[in-house]
């Protein structure tokens, strides 16, 4: 792990995060033709029902991510969402991602209103019959509608990887031209890479694990990055959509 961290560290630099929209950024034609309204997609903080702090990532192509943190972390994940002119998301396809101690995959149905934005409010209902759903609200982040860069997210972190096969203490360092490594306490050790997401304050990621015990050995999966202030919150879901890896560190 220190030569894989110790090669990135040669071309570390952290520069301060451009507040551009970036060359590449989805004109009005394209964004147009998106799942997600243009003053929708963007980085939201709130609270559940349950009183447990979320953090709401929605992009352009009608995919979002919940994550949360108490009082057992998880992340909900949705794709191929729509939205309505009055505001109104429903995701086509969700699924609930809950970690140890009572780790399991199951789906949801998620509502989320951007009719009042900057403030959203939403709703997630599990599939079992009779299940109370959960509500919540958030508001946009300051960075809302931003461009985000390489510079921004270079750094060495440390924090916790999870999935549904376990989770543990996990370091990760992402150098200036966005490739990154690092490894787990279980001796996991992944490679990848981040890039900018056109028009919002996010990031594409991908992932390349090792052999076992990384939770996903020898394969590669993609999902998104967000940074908040010094933290990095990171989901990549399973193609199959039978498990997701997740990365919640600081720098």
């Amino acid at each position: 792990m220190k030569k894989i961290l110790m090669s990135l560290s040669s071309s570390l630099i952290l520069v301060a995060c451009s507040t551009g929209t970036p060359p590449g950024a989805p004109g009005p034609q394209a964004q147009s033709a998106t799942n997600l309204e243009v003053s929708s997609a963007g980085i939201y903080s709130g609270t559940f029902s349950t009183q447990a702090p979320v953090t709401l990532l929605s992009l352009y192509d009608g995919s979002a991510y919940l994550f949360y943190q108490k009082p057992v972390a998880g992340v909900i994940v949705v794709m191929h969402g729509q939205q309505t002119p009055n505001g109104h998301f429903s995701g086509g396809s969700a699924t609930e991602y809950r970690f140890a101690p009572n780790a399991a995959a199951s789906p949801v149905q998620v509502q989320i209103d951007f009719s009042r934005a900057p403030n959203v409010s939403g709703t997630v209902v599990a599939s079992e019959k009779g299940a109370t759903p959960m509500t919540f609200d958030a508001t946009a982040e300051p960075s809302l509608g931003q461009g985000p860069g390489l510079g921004a997210i270079a750094g060495e972190y440390s924090g916790q990887m999870s999935s549904l096969q376990g989770n543990g203490a996990a370091q990760l360092l992402i150098a200036r031209d966005g490739l990154l490594a690092g490894t787990t306490s279980a001796g996991c050790e992944f490679r990848g890479s981040v890039s900018p997401d056109s028009g919002v304050n996010a990031y594409r990621a991908s992932f390349t694990f090792g052999a076992a015990p990384c939770a996903v050995p020898n394969a590669t999966v993609t999902g998104r990055a967000l940074l908040q202030e010094n933290r990095l919150l990171i989901a990549l879901p399973k193609p199959d959509r039978s498990d997701v890896v997740v990365f919640d560190g600081t720098r």
